[in-house]
């Protein structure tokens, strides 16, 4: 592992591969079981049309929430803190859907499948070697931001570089 004092959190992840490529498999796995809960969501949602959203049971949405809550885990385990982070955006925005479900959509789900797409390639990309900045990640974190209403959005959230006085 690289000393603690290192500019880029992920040197220490690009230094030592094993830990990333031990959690892949679940990372991927646990990413597409959230999509395909929000998109079973949806398609339920959709049969139901007419009804009251309310009575709509949302299982499905806290089912995706639980294993997009699992993948952070596993990425904070090996310090990937700012995929994590992108993780956590994606969280919140399923944590809206929870709360008012009307907002959970084709589109929607579609939008959350995407920035998994986009994080399991750019973790793909760590292993293969290549050295892209999470900031790579921002027009996916930038959609699942707005699906969860975020306050504050700037492509800096992803900036792995920590600040420091010289």
């Amino acid at each position: 592992m690289a000393a603690s004092n290192s500019l880029n959190p992920t040197e220490s992840v690009l230094n030592d591969l094993g830990p990333l490529a031990w959690v892949l498999g679940e990372v991927r796995a646990s990413l597409d079981a959230s999509s395909k809960a929000l998109k079973r969501f949806v398609r339920d949602a959709a049969q139901t049309r007419g009804k009251d959203m309310a009575s709509i049971d949302s299982s499905q949405l806290r089912l995706a929430k639980q294993q997009l809550r699992q993948v952070v885990g596993a990425l904070e385990m090996v310090d990937l803190e700012k995929p994590a982070q992108f993780l956590r955006a994606m969280e919140s925005a399923v944590e809206r859907f929870i709360d008012k479900p009307e907002l959970c959509s084709d589109a929607a789900a579609e939008k959350i499948e995407t920035a998994g797409f986009a994080l399991t390639a750019y973790l793909e990309g760590i292993l293969a070697g290549r050295k892209t900045s999470a900031v790579a990640l921002f027009p996916q974190y930038e959609d699942v931001q707005q699906l969860a209403a975020a306050q504050r959005l700037h492509p800096a959230d992803l900036w792995e570089n920590r600040w420091r006085w010289i």
